[in-house]
């Protein structure tokens, strides 16, 4: 029976759409049965004609019913339906009950935030006055904006070592997007994959979603042991030579030379990802692989997470001269043309490099406030690698406790550090369990204190 509520808000056409719906769906109006008459129904239920044909109309639109000329609406044969029962409201979830630490050494965050820098602001206010005067909006090159190639190009030919043209990059939707144009462009079929062991686990887990076979490569204190690739033939290896993740290596120049050699003769690919190379402390940053290559052997990946913020989901591929990425892998620009417009500004402007070289200063003082730390409590007690640059550190722990172990008696003294274990594809390869202290999240105000509640973790894992 047909209830019409001219006092509520739902409109009228709208519960009469609802509730033919609704025996139509549970069967209590038969297949190929006629409907009354608009007029008849408008008379019945005191309706407009109208509002009776527009709930009629749109039944039919959707396929519940069916008309004939002349004749009226009869109900179409659909399949019997589970009809969804009404969802419970539960209460929502409040964001401050996750669980939380004072401090947090996550890997990944990034401080002092760039949302705050006039520059930067001032880039994203050029680029929407630039769009704004666009007589029309478009997607944008599949390759990215050119502006934005030719900015990076030059940067990274000043900054890297790396000769190569606008042509030649390509502009991605964040890291995984990078690696995942790759696995589409390289078949499984003629290639595996070669990672360092440890290693970035997200690239691992891309090429062997796409049917890689993936071969474990150890390395060592100096990278990745390129003594080992000698049985490797038409490979692709996945190497991070300017500070090796999560070790924290450089790869020194012998062995970037055998690396190189190998590629040339073995019809090998080399893709180096050069996540946070400027961000030395010490020394200089060492010149990118990809600068060392005379046979066009070398991909080269960028990202501006590490530099600007992770949200921003910007990063490229360096190509070299003899390969294209045809249209059919790249379909369109992946990512957004006005944070491509803003960065391209924010470059142009010098005002990128300003922040490379602020970010650098603020890590430098952290980095040498916590193993200043470290080496006064701790001498010759915790194995520390991955310094001289980047924002993290690995603490090697002379303990029975199990990785998991550790993590928990940490977060008992309100501290959050990262398990490691998850880095590693042979266990055997990691010997007394280690954790990651990442650094760039937690400001210099704040980091004496948090360096306190570490020590007092380290001292109770120690002790017992």
């Amino acid at each position: 029976m047909i209830k019409i509520d001219k006092n509520i808000k739902t409109p009228v056409y709208l519960q009469l759409y609802n509730q033919l719906k609704e025996e139509i769906i549970t069967k209590q109006r038969k297949a190929h049965e006629r409907l009354p008459a608009t007029r008849t129904m408008a008379q019945d239920y005191q309706l407009s004609r109208n509002t009776v044909l527009n709930a009629y109309q749109q039944l039919e639109s959707e396929g519940f019913l069916y008309s004939k000329v002349g004749s009226g609406f009869y109900v179409e044969e659909i399949p019997r339906m589970v009809v969804p029962q009404p969802i419970t409201k539960q209460k929502p979830i409040d964001e401050h009950k996750k669980q939380t630490y004072a401090c947090d050494f996550r890997y990944g965050s990034l401080e002092p935030n760039v949302y705050k820098s006039r520059a930067f602001r001032k880039a994203l206010k050029d680029a929407l006055y630039t769009l704004e005067n666009q007589s029309f909006l478009h997607d944008g090159e599949a390759q990215g904006l050119f502006s934005l190639r030719k900015a990076i190009s030059q940067h990274l030919k000043e900054v890297r070592g790396v000769h190569a043209g606008p042509k030649q990059i390509i502009i991605t939707n964040g890291h995984q997007y990078s690696l995942k144009l790759l696995s589409e462009y390289f078949s499984p079929a003629d290639h595996d994959l070669i990672s360092e062991d440890p290693g970035h686990r997200d690239t691992r887990e891309v090429f062997s979603k796409a049917g890689f076979i993936i071969h474990p490569v150890r390395v060592d204190e100096n990278g990745i042991v390129t003594d080992e690739l000698i049985n490797y033939t038409h490979a692709l290896a996945y190497v991070t030579p300017s500070h090796q993740f999560p070790l924290g290596a450089i790869l020194p120049i012998g062995r970037r030379v055998q690396l190189l050699k190998w590629a040339y003769e073995t019809g090998s690919y080399i893709i180096e990802d050069d996540y946070d190379s400027e961000l030395r402390y010490k020394e200089q940053p060492v010149p990118a692989l990809f600068s060392l290559d005379s046979r066009d052997r070398v991909i080269y990946l960028g990202s501006f997470s590490k530099s600007l913020s992770p949200d921003l989901r910007v990063s490229y591929i360096v190509l070299p001269a003899s390969i294209s990425l045809d249209d059919e892998t790249l379909l369109s620009s992946s990512a957004s043309l006005l944070i491509q417009l803003t960065l391209q500004k924010y470059i142009e402007s010098g005002e990128y490099r300003k922040r490379i070289n602020q970010i650098r200063n603020v890590l430098r003082k952290k980095h040498n406030l916590i193993l200043d730390f470290i080496d006064h409590h701790y001498a010759n007690r915790i194995k520390v690698f991955g310094i001289g640059g980047g924002s993290h550190f690995l603490l090697q722990i002379p303990t029975e406790y199990k990785e998991e172990e550790i993590i928990d008696l940490f977060h008992k003294y309100d501290v959050a550090v990262y398990p490691t274990s998850g880095y590693y594809i042979n266990p055997n390869n990691q010997t007394d369990p280690m954790i990651m202290i990442g650094y760039s999240g937690i400001s210099l105000t704040e980091l004496p204190l948090c360096l306190e509640k570490l020590k007092t973790g380290l001292d109770a894992i120690i002790r017992s």
